[in-house]
């Protein structure tokens, strides 16, 4: 009985452990995102619910860098003063916050705390989700980028030193 909590316990590590690597779907590049997730509400930082497309919206013409994180993710936290000496390199580039918080509270108190400069958004239903199911989200951090017309040119990296998340984006 010991032995296959083991290996049950293995295989779950593994997996979970591996969902990083996993390569983003290839329907996500360069195409807008479908109405279905388009329309996908969230938060705004003064309690307002707007769509994805909202948001979208509000960065039409310039390339976006979409960041999935939470307060709680240990690797997020890790990541971020790459992603802010990144942002003080590419001011032309908009930053979109997407967070996974468990709380509204707590994801504010995170943002103050930590100088996060950009525009955030709270997803209030944490990981499932029209959004999160669409790119087949499974770990935090997740980058994306998306072009001036809102698609994507990146559509999955973990970590802002990634080769070819800097090449598009410097680009």
């Amino acid at each position: 009985m010991k032995y296959s909590f083991l290996i049950l316990g293995l295989i779950l590590g593994l997996n979970f452990g591996c969902s990083q690597n996993k390569p983003a779907p290839k329907y996500l590049m360069n195409q807008k995102f479908p109405d279905s997730v388009a329309q996908f509400k969230m938060e705004n930082v003064k309690g307002e619910r707007i769509s994805f497309e909202e948001v979208l919206e509000l960065h039409k013409g310039k390339k976006v860098v979409l960041d999935f994180w939470a307060s709680w993710c240990k690797d997020c936290l890790e990541g971020l003063p790459k992603l802010q000496r990144l942002q003080q390199k590419t001011k032309n580039i908009d930053y979109v916050f997407l967070s996974l918080d468990k709380t509204g509270e707590r994801w504010k108190k995170a943002i103050k705390l930590l100088a996060i400069k950009g525009d955030h958004y709270f997803i209030s239903e944490g990981w499932k989700n029209p959004l999160t199911n669409y790119i087949n989200l499974d770990w935090i951090p997740r980058y994306m980028i998306l072009d001036e017309k809102g698609r994507v040119l990146q559509a999955k990296a973990t970590k802002v030193t990634d080769a070819e998340f800097k090449k598009i984006l410097l680009k």
